[in-house]
């Protein structure tokens, strides 16, 4: 279905999509704040996970919503470019605050009719259903159309995480102190995903480092469905090697995906996961 309807297609900085897929697809990214001992940043902008690894040795920065300005000047260039439609898709509610701060702003526009969703997912979760949303855009998917698929879309995307410390999780109050201790006590490396409700949930736990690539390539497997069209994701947070040793075993179990998107974890989310991540997902197209 082709149409003349020119629709945009707004993320935020938490979904972790490359620069260089950002300005191909035509994303509009909002980016997170940052509060660090020595001012506030945009993540993306003026602050990267390099910058929070080394923080976090000694501070520990807390993330905000988008600033109103940033959603108010973003809205703006959208209409400028002479959009009338967008959607826009959001990092989880259960972590933040920012699809309400983004719909409430949203209520408010004259000319510009945009459709907010909660991802209840985070990273490249986000992100994959932001780019699978802009190809369809591309392809003249009508607006309409588009909703229902973005819909089918985060109900198909399934991410996994691990992690190397639950410490800053709970410091950053995404999870009981008691679930934290347990887990450095026990030397678990837990491995995290998102429920229905876009809530942190503990998919599966390993022993050491080494068993976690084995693990997250279970879990994607499991998730396999034999004649659906699907979409792979990779991640990291600070260990590329990793993850490109990752995909590279992913992509064998998995040879006929649509397409796989990389990426690497930004800051906003690195306030909370550390350093150390590898993240496998899925997405089903349909």
């Amino acid at each position: 279905m082709s149409t003349t309807e020119k629709i945009a297609v707004i993320t935020d900085s938490c979904a972790d999509v490359p620069g260089e897929l950002v300005r191909k697809h035509h994303l509009f990214v909002l980016p997170m704040r940052i509060a660090c001992s020595d001012g506030e940043y945009r993540d993306g902008v003026d602050i990267h996970a390099e910058d929070i690894y080394e923080r976090l040795k000694k501070e520990l920065p807390k993330s905000s919503t988008p600033s109103g300005a940033d959603v108010e000047d973003t809205f703006a260039r959208i209409k400028k470019q002479g959009y009338t439609k967008a959607v826009a898709i959001l990092l989880s509610g259960g972590l933040s605050g920012t699809v309400n701060h983004v719909r409430l702003e949203a209520e408010e526009l004259e000319g510009l009719e945009v459709k907010v969703y909660d991802s209840r997912q985070a990273s490249i979760g986000i992100g994959v259903i932001a780019l699978q949303a802009a190809k369809y855009v591309e392809e003249g998917m009508g607006f309409e159309e588009l909703k229902e698929k973005i819909e089918k879309l985060i109900a198909g995307t399934r991410v996994f995480f691990s992690i190397d410390t639950l410490e800053y999780l709970q410091k950053g109050g995404r999870i009981g102190k008691a679930a934290a201790l347990a887990g450095m006590l026990l030397d678990i490396k837990p491995i995290l995903s998102f429920d229905g409700d876009g809530e942190i949930y503990t998919a599966a736990k390993v022993r050491t480092h080494k068993q976690v690539e084995k693990r997250l390539l279970q879990l994607v497997e499991e998730l396999k469905e034999e004649g659906r069209p699907y979409n792979l994701v990779v991640a990291d947070g600070g260990a590329p090697e990793e993850r490109d040793a990752l995909e590279q075993k992913l992509t064998e179990a998995l040879p006929d995906s649509c397409c796989l998107y990389r990426a690497r974890i930004g800051a906003a989310l690195s306030i909370y996961l550390g350093s150390g991540l590898l993240g496998a997902g899925i997405q089903y197209l349909d």
